[in-house]
């Protein structure tokens, strides 16, 4: 067990114990919204130019930040009706605060620690590589184009990453 585990694990309590505090309901609504979107977008964006890139990505995050506002006001309008946002959730939302708030920051920690190796100090991304809880979690998400491959549209966006990061990243031998 490393300190990165470490550091990991107790952001992910933390992140469930506010789940079960506050429920899930609103975290859950808010990230559909957010997926809907992102596909929403990428389909108006083939529709419009499908060679635009560029467009790809503006229509997509465009796209994903109004299906989160719009899951959030979703979340926040069936929580008014059951009596207030903040009364006591019910022990379901209470679980499903736990598991939705402790699985995105796990998956926040796998991006960091991703772009720790990535492009962080040296010693930031040996730790991040030694961590078995990073490394683990790592190894159970979908890649990058297995993601793509499920939206349209966006296997460019993955195309367009990898080229720069061919480019940026010297051959083995120079």
């Amino acid at each position: 067990m490393t300190l990165v585990d470490l550091v990991v694990l107790a952001v992910v309590a933390l992140a469930a114990w506010r789940g079960w505090r506050r429920g899930g309901t609103s975290l859950v609504l808010s990230l559909a919204g957010a997926v809907v979107g992102v596909i929403v977008g990428a389909a108006v964006a083939g529709w419009w130019d499908a060679a635009s890139t560029p467009l790809l990505i503006a229509c997509v995050l465009v796209a994903g930040l109004i299906g989160l506002g719009l899951g959030r006001r979703l979340a926040d309008t069936l929580a008014a009706r059951a009596g207030g946002r903040y009364a006591r959730p019910v022990l379901v939302d209470r679980a499903v605060g736990v598991v939705a708030h402790g699985g995105l920051a796990l998956v926040v920690c796998v991006l960091i620690g991703a772009a720790a190796i990535a492009v962080g100090p040296a010693w930031l991304g040996r730790a991040a590589e030694g961590s078995g809880v990073l490394t683990t979690a790592a190894s159970h998400l979908p890649t990058p184009t297995q993601v793509a491959d499920q939206v349209p549209g966006l296997d460019r966006v993955v195309a367009v990453g990898d080229a720069a990061q061919r480019s940026s990243t010297p051959a083995v031998g120079e």
